[in-house]
């Protein structure tokens, strides 16, 4: 493949809204959990492009405020969207709204050209929001974007996971120990589990790159791409001296086994 490999980073939970329901064993965990939000009058606001209500606006900047602190970090850049009072006419916003008009969380979805579909970008939600309002939200959303003709949904890359049993290989712990210095995987886990409930399916997704030796540099490129965040430079240098020293330490491994000088 002129030279370049493949390198597995995750897996993307897909949707295909023609088969989507509620209904069945497999799905009991959001249709209760939905159940007891809507129970608590809790309804759905759906909306093409700019929200228009300016209460909501308002609510939605502070809800999305205060995740980022609880988070400790910034909007993400690069490959995923960031929350604008001003709206995208591109976009689809689905709020969970109470009996009171407060709303509770709120998502939205980025057109996939290719594929006639939506890929969820944001997903905010307030502390004090309704157990279940996720579910809800979600669950609605989907048959929402499943009327309006689309064919798939996706819920986003799961890093790291491995649901389709692919072969693990050092590169791949490589990456792993990467994430486990720098990333959050307990966040990671979280929401793979909650995504897993929608019962999608796992679409492999790949990291295409000409060399070894260059993934350090792109995982940096990367990292700095999403987070703009130079703080952290000095813990990344040291984490690709011991990168290296470990793709080095493995080479030699390998050399004296198979009797290599």
């Amino acid at each position: 493949m002129a030279g370049l490999h493949l390198m597995k980073i995750g897996e993307d939970a897909i949707i295909t809204t023609r088969t989507f329901t509620l209904a069945g064993k497999a799905m009991a965990n959001v249709r209760s959990s939905a159940k007891r939000a809507e129970k608590e009058g809790v309804h759905i606001v759906i909306s093409r492009g700019r929200v228009q209500n300016a209460e909501h606006l308002v609510q939605m900047e502070q809800i999305s405020r205060a995740w980022l602190t609880s988070k400790g970090s910034a909007e993400m850049g690069f490959s995923m969207g960031h929350f604008d009072p001003n709206g995208d006419e591109e976009q689809v916003y689905a709020l969970a709204v109470d009996g009171t008009n407060q709303v509770q969380a709120f998502v939205t979805f980025v057109p996939i050209y290719g594929r006639n579909g939506w890929g969820l970008d944001l997903m905010r939600r307030a502390k004090w929001a309704v157990p279940g309002t996720m579910e809800f939200l979600l669950a609605r959303s989907i048959e929402y974007l499943k009327r309006e003709g689309a064919d798939i949904v996706s819920l986003g890359l799961a890093p790291r996971s491995n649901v389709n049993d692919t072969d693990q290989t050092f590169l791949g712990t490589s990456i792993d120990f990467l994430t486990h210095r720098f990333g959050n995987p307990s966040k990671d886990r979280l929401l793979f589990a909650f995504k897993k409930k929608f019962q999608p399916c796992w679409e492999n997704r790949y990291l295409v790159y000409s060399n070894t030796l260059t993934l350090p540099k792109v995982g940096w490129a990367l990292y700095h791409a999403h987070q703009r965040d130079t703080s952290l430079h000095t813990a990344c240098y040291r984490f690709l001296k011991d990168w290296q020293a470990k793709y080095r330490g493995t080479r030699r491994s390998t050399a004296d086994l198979s009797g290599v000088p």
